[in-house]
């Protein structure tokens, strides 16, 4: 069996998967030291699964910026580093089970990766620094909270139409493919009397339209528009999740949030390793 890690910015996940790389547990926690965090996550989940699981662990296939830390050999197993653009592009296609696709990985900021031929090619698209840290930070300094699902309860309950300017409002109607009540500028009617809760709400939209149009941008150019796959923390959040396939689709593309999205990145470590595996296997042969 392969453990495998990824430690982002904000939360370190952990699976366990057998060599079908079917998922027999898994963890998150949330990153309070980078630096830390692997080592962290590592422990907590060694000792949360049973004794007989412990010993059939072969290795653990590390990914995200906190894997750096780790070292070649953690709580006596072996350490395996995976680049992350690999991770999440394997990842993504086996959670999806398709066989290429954009791959969006939405987290603290958001990478897109362009996956082909069953995960064979794998194209870094780019990505964007706006997230789930672009929420926080924004709430933070426009509405002095930082708890994630504090925002998000109080998104649900405001109006982003109040805080934000609709392609109607400027030009009356329509625009192109743009219907009217599509926004035109995020946050653009926001003023120092706008309530806390339309704020958060007019917050929440930015990010995830951001996040979604650059998606369907992306797919368009690598010919990948019928197959974004959506991964990562940030679209566990139901409000982010609806707002981005609505932006999404509103483009002509389609997206799919598969189940586990935010285990990607460890899945597609994971699943890194066995390829390795396969690939020495074949070549003794």
């Amino acid at each position: 069996m392969i453990l495998g890690l990824d430690v982002g910015a904000s939360f370190a996940k952990a699976i366990l998967v057998d060599e079908n790389l079917k998922i027999i547990e898994k963890q998150i926690l949330p990153v309070e030291d980078l630096k830390t965090a692997a080592l962290r996550t590592l422990n907590s989940f060694i000792r949360k699964i049973d004794e007989e699981l412990r010993g059939r662990i072969g290795v653990v296939a590390a990914s995200g910026g906190g894997s750096r830390f780790i070292g070649e050999e953690a709580f006596g197993l072996p350490v395996k580093r995976i680049d992350e653009i690999t991770a999440i592009g394997l990842g993504g296609l086996l959670l999806a089970n398709r066989d290429e696709g954009l791959v969006v990985s939405a987290g603290t900021g958001t990478a897109i990766v362009a996956v082909y031929n069953g995960g064979r090619t794998i194209k870094h698209v780019g990505g964007t620094g706006v997230g789930g840290g672009t929420v926080l930070g924004l709430s933070r300094r426009l509405l002095g909270l930082s708890i994630f699902e504090d925002l998000e309860n109080m998104a649900l309950k405001g109006d982003a139409g109040r805080v934000d300017l609709t392609v109607g409002d400027i030009v009356g109607g329509p625009i192109g493919i743009i219907p009217a009540d599509a926004t035109a500028s995020n946050l653009g009617k926001l003023t120092c009397k706008s309530k806390a809760e339309d704020v958060a709400a007019g917050i929440f939209n930015m990010v995830s339209q951001t996040i979604g149009v650059l998606a369907a941008m992306a797919a368009k150019a690598y010919d990948l528009e019928n197959s974004i796959i959506l991964v990562g923390m940030l679209p566990k959040s139901k409000i982010v999740s609806k707002i981005i396939c609505e932006t999404i689709k509103m483009f002509g593309a389609e997206v799919v949030v598969p189940g586990d999205c935010e285990y990607a990145s460890a899945l597609g470590a994971a699943a890194s390793i066995y390829r390795q595996f396969d690939s020495l296997h074949a070549q003794t042969r």
